[in-house]
């Protein structure tokens, strides 16, 4: 494996673009590939058999364009399920993403937090297990905002800010009554929303994501293991199946991607 090779993405969708973007403003000389794993969007509606198998295809698919030197599974609910099975099954670094609960306990003035994540992240043990371990201290409330992954994923650039307010309504007035000071964002599609949900909720109420924490580690790993990319490609979105072509292209383009097509056909 050359050190040029790429650092991959895997997602079942667009939600872990941000978390690219994060690292390549910071590492430009790497080179990045990511996969929208579209035939099989939402892994949140998957178990977790499927889930450990869709990522590891999804790898084989990357493999055949490019074998990746490390691989992100830039999804909350594919990380906190297949993330230790996938990291059994290769031989590269894997670097998962999960709701940054910890720092979120840690900035809370009023010890009273949100997560607004994917139904079964909210009724999964792992994300308990976060609050166990970083906030058994505080008042924990978790809200299931299964609808804005779709949303993001198909109406992101076709819908109005009528339309992104209404979608995420519910969660703003519940977590404006249960009066939390810090809400985490435990699925990556919501960063989509973060700025307006930033808005809506006020300047008291402090929203936490893992591009950080997740961000730095990536590059921790690649100058650690002495993985720095000497030669500058071209990086590049794929899918596994072409639904939302138009917005696929989009999304290629709002994150200095060349959109690359369908990645199992080739």
């Amino acid at each position: 494996m050359s050190n040029n090779a790429p650092i991959a993405f895997i997602d079942s969708g667009v939600g872990g673009l941000p978390y690219l973007q994060w690292v390549k403003d910071r590492l430009p000389m790497e080179n990045f590939f990511y996969l929208a794993d579209s035939k099989n969007f939402p892994y949140g509606e998957k178990t977790q058999e499927e889930i450990v198998e869709l990522v590891l295809q999804a790898v084989e698919y990357l493999n055949r364009v490019g074998n990746p030197k490390l691989l992100v599974i830039a999804c909350n609910t594919a990380s906190v399920t297949a993330l230790e099975s996938v990291r059994k099954k290769l031989d590269i670094p894997v670097v998962g993403v999960v709701p940054a609960v910890k720092p979120a306990a840690e900035m809370s003035q009023k010890k009273r937090i949100g997560v607004l994540a994917t139904e079964r992240t909210v009724n999964g043990s792992y994300l308990n297990g976060l609050i166990q371990d970083f906030a058994s201290h505080c008042h924990v409330e978790k809200i299931a905002g299964s609808g804005i992954v779709r949303f993001v994923e198909n109406n992101f650039f076709l819908s109005d800010l009528k339309e992104k307010n209404f979608i995420i309504d519910k969660a703003v007035t519940r977590f404006q009554e249960m009066d939390v000071d810090a809400v985490v964002l435990g699925c990556t599609h919501f960063i989509y929303l973060s700025d307006l949900l930033q808005t809506r909720l006020g300047k008291n109420i402090q929203i936490v994501d893992s591009r950080d924490g997740v961000g730095n580690q990536i590059i921790h790993i690649i100058k650690e293991k002495a993985l720095q990319s000497e030669v500058k490609t071209e990086d590049r979105f794929y899918c596994t199946a072409e639904i939302c072509v138009e917005s696929y292209r989009n999304f290629a383009k709002m994150f200095t991607l060349t959109y690359s097509g369908v990645i199992g056909e080739l």
